[in-house]
């Protein structure tokens, strides 16, 4: 009798990821009388969920029901992970409660794909239900599964719930990593809770746990949505002392909100910087700085940030279009919001309402008012109707 021993693993797991030459290779297995054991069975079927392949992959387990291989929970665990990815409750379900028949209890991975499925969905009662049930069973979380519920209640605003389950957390001595803390940070700071935020921050340090990028820019974030950017300066300058280097993200939310307050200078000297540490502005930096520059009355100058972005291959999108036009437009330059116009036709993009309503509106505040009754005629016959 051959079986698929131990011997042939490594080899079908290196070919698992080639999904559709794995199945071939285990259908000529059994044609050959082989009998591919239940690893054979669940690592393809694991490969093939990760691909989103759910189908497949419940075609495959019926085969090895069909011919008396037992599953294990790893393989329920792959097809119920798969099921909930794809937001395929119903099976997850059937999954789920198939699996006692086959003498297979849920075990804490299986749990912990649920409670972190149901909370990206925004179902955080069902998840605190599956919650429940692990207590009930005398399961602990692990730390996915409470990050993923301290996420799904924080963003619910269950605040309570929230720091309750991350003390409890605590006390059962499972040490929430980088992820858990840097969830709790970024959604205190989307909720303007800043000096929560901090003080969560403050306990990650206590602990030993090196805040990454991801946890500083939220707390930059944080400070700017409440515009308090020197706050938010401060930590940008404790990143770079602790040896975390600040990515473009990081130098876009502090340009945005050296901006916001009207601190141009500090923008640019921030977007300057960024070659100087190996970074490339993006269009969102190209297209924050050119709102600055615009909010401050200077829109010549933006529209030279404007064309050194087009010269160093990053395009202007229409957002970037619409921001110069309003700049321009704002301070009497409708020649120049023209050009910028004219420019955008020739170019890929097409102009939109919004590009139509500032150039509209523009002219009619500086009395030109035969100018925007001509723009105006021309786009009823293409159909659009701007709101000016």
């Amino acid at each position: 009798e051959f079986s698929f021993s131990t011997r042939y693993r490594n080899e079908y797991c290196s070919i698992a990821r080639k999904t559709t030459t794995a199945i071939g290779w285990m259908k000529k297995m059994v044609e050959r009388g082989c009998e591919p054991e239940v690893v054979a069975y669940s690592t393809i079927i694991d490969t093939l969920c990760k691909d989103r392949l759910v189908v497949e992959a419940l075609e495959l387990f019926s085969q090895m029901k069909s011919i008396g291989i037992s599953p294990t929970v790893v393989t329920y665990n792959s097809l119920i992970y798969g099921a909930c990815n794809l937001g395929q409750w119903k099976q997850a379900s059937i999954l789920y409660i198939e699996m006692p028949e086959w003498n297979i209890a849920p075990d804490v991975v299986t749990f912990s794909i649920l409670v972190d499925a149901l909370c990206k969905e925004g179902k955080v009662l069902a998840a605190q239900g599956v919650y429940g049930k692990m207590i009930q069973r005398g399961m602990k979380l692990d730390v996915i599964a409470y990050s993923s519920l301290i996420h799904g209640l924080c963003n619910s605003s269950q605040w309570k719930e929230s720091s309750t389950l991350l003390n409890e957390m605590l006390m059962q001595n499972i040490t929430p990593d980088v992820v858990t803390f840097s969830i709790l940070v970024d959604v205190f700071c989307k909720k303007g809770m800043v000096s929560e935020a901090q003080g969560i921050f403050n306990i990650m340090i206590q602990r030993g746990i090196k805040p990454n990028v991801v946890t500083y820019n939220s707390l930059i974030d944080g400070n700017c949505l409440q515009n308090q950017i020197d706050e938010a300066r401060k930590v940008f300058d404790i990143m770079v002392c602790k040896g975390s280097e600040p990515d473009v993200l990081s130098y876009n939310i502090l340009i945005k909100g050296y901006c916001k307050s009207y601190r141009i200078e500090e923008a640019k000297q921030l977007f300057d910087e960024m070659p100087c540490k190996g970074l490339i502005p993006n269009s969102i930096t190209y297209t924050t700085l050119i709102r600055g520059l615009c909010q401050v009355g200077r829109p010549h100058s933006a529209e030279k940030l404007f064309r050194e972005m087009s010269s160093l291959g990053c395009p202007p999108d229409i957002i970037t279009h619409s921001t110069l036009l309003d700049g321009f437009c704002k301070q009497g330059y409708i020649d120049e919001a023209l050009t910028v116009y004219e420019a955008m036709k020739k170019s890929q993009l097409k102009p939109n309402d919004v590009i139509y309503n500032i150039l509209i509106g523009g002219m009619c505040k500086a009395g030109r008012l035969e100018d925007a009754k001509e723009l105006v005629s021309g786009l009823s016959v293409k159909g659009l109707h701007p709101d000016v």
